[in-house]
């Protein structure tokens, strides 16, 4: 790649927001985001400002993000509190940029300094180093894609996307209170529609045919065919990749050598050894038992030994809803999420599917809040929204929404770019900046 042409396009001012690193999660007291047009295409930017212990003291401290990945790193100079500046190095190859040395192109412009002199402390390198004010998102990004583009870890799509996903503040500043947090109903509504029709483009098989829950066709089938296997699955869906869950009443068996409701029931330490041993079916290794073991003493005392009845009947889903909802270890978010699994995936006869709901879990949550489906994180609130963006059939936006919040809208900083919602979406990414586990 060529010297990459940027543009500032958009940003706005973030407040405080927190990062999850692999070592622990680090709090930034204030920051922006931002979209710049780069060679056509929009990339999306962080830049956050905290303090940490450099060169012997406290010092402001940033790191700018290009779409997800932290690229540059700055430290305040020792006049910040006159100028608000940060130093950092100008590294176009791994090697820091030696005094003397030729400006890499795309640097002209930037004001320079030597670190050791500009920031004066032990282990401050003799290295050049670019000097921006905290607040010049137009420099901190340029610098960011100059950083990401040298290092290879610059890509771009082949087009430029069509969106305007952050508002541009009259001033730096966190925004009015007062300012409205849900979009219009025009603009929710086109994202209900990108949804539903994201979710029209992932083939499904004819309902009752084989499902492919995991990557292990009998495994596959074994939760087409066993009622009790679908009814753990759901339970063991926590906590662990779906994957995982789904194939674990399959491995569960075989290491039982039955998933006899009956006998499940009554054998806890067999379940618990079952679930322990290495490799470990689920993490939960201590709750988790206790749950398969309830579940199959109410499949015995409530439902005559066969899970198949809790759904047979063709009875409501919200009456299916409670029935899961019922079970130790269900809840709401997989109560919903069976039932659209059931009448989706496995072909199960229920009525009233305008009473099916979606299932509150992280991936629905960062999704709602970040297009502004939602005003607030809370589970009836919306479950309520979901109801009134798709009353035909809410729990229908359950499963398109999850695979956005899996594939594209990740804690921290999302994948914008790629997203089938990106056109029509708010952006709106710290509003879920708590979001990060159930």
């Amino acid at each position: 790649m060529g010297l990459p042409a940027s543009r500032l396009l958009q940003s706005t001012y973030l407040g405080p927001f927190s990062w999850r690193w692999p070592e622990g999660v680090e709090h930034f007291e204030r920051g922006w985001v931002a979209l710049v047009e780069v060679n056509g295409s929009e990339v999306h930017i962080r830049h956050g400002v905290n303090r940490r212990d450099v060169f012997g003291g406290s010092r402001p401290h940033s790191v700018t993000w290009v779409e997800n990945d932290p690229t540059v790193e700055g430290v305040g100079a020792d006049d910040y509190d006159e100028t608000r500046s940060l130093l950092s190095l100008i590294k176009v190859t791994k090697k820091h940029l030696k005094p003397g040395e030729p400006l890499p192109p795309g640097y002209a412009e930037f004001q320079t300094a030597i670190m050791a002199a500009a920031a004066q402390g032990p282990y401050s390198p003799r290295s050049m180093a670019v000097r921006i004010r905290e607040d010049d998102i137009d420099r901190w990004s340029r610098h960011a894609i100059l950083r990401a583009a040298a290092w290879g870890r610059l890509k771009l799509g082949g087009a430029k996307w069509e969106r305007t996903s952050l508002p541009s503040p009259k001033s730096a500043g966190p925004a009015p209170a007062s300012a409205p947090t849900l979009v219009s109903a025009e603009q929710q509504g086109a994202v209900v529609s990108a949804l539903l029709a994201y979710a029209a483009t992932k083939p499904q098989p004819p309902p009752g045919t084989a499902v492919k829950f995991t990557p292990v066709p009998e495994a596959n089938e074994f939760l087409r065919t066993n009622p009790f296997a679908f009814l753990l699955a759901v339970i063991f869906d926590q906590g662990v990749p779906a994957e995982r869950a789904w194939r674990a009443p399959y491995e569960l068996r075989q290491r039982l050598g039955h998933l006899d409701p009956e006998k499940v029931a009554g054998d806890l330490p067999a379940v618990a050894g079952a679930i322990a041993a290495e490799p470990k079916l689920h993490r939960y290794i201590e709750k988790m038992p206790r749950w398969i073991v309830a579940a199959a003493g109410r499949v015995m005392t409530d439902w005559g030994g066969d899970a198949g009845q809790i759904w047979s009947g063709e009875p409501r889903a919200d009456e299916v809803q409670q029935r899961f909802d019922a079970f130790t270890g269900i809840g709401q978010k997989k109560a919903a999420m069976a039932v659209e699994i059931l009448e989706r995936d496995m072909g199960v006869p229920i009525k009233a599917m305008e009473r099916s709901d979606v299932a509150y879990d992280v991936h629905l949550r960062r999704v709602f809040l970040r297009a502004r489906l939602a005003d607030h994180d809370d589970r009836d609130h919306m479950i309520a929204r979901a109801r009134e963006l798709h009353a035909k059939r809410p729990g229908e936006l359950d499963y398109p929404t999850w695979l956005v919040g899996r594939g594209w809208c990740h804690p921290g900083v999302p994948e914008c770019a790629p997203c089938p919602l990106t056109a029509v979406c708010a952006k709106d990414i710290e509003r879920a900046a708590h979001v990060t586990s159930g």
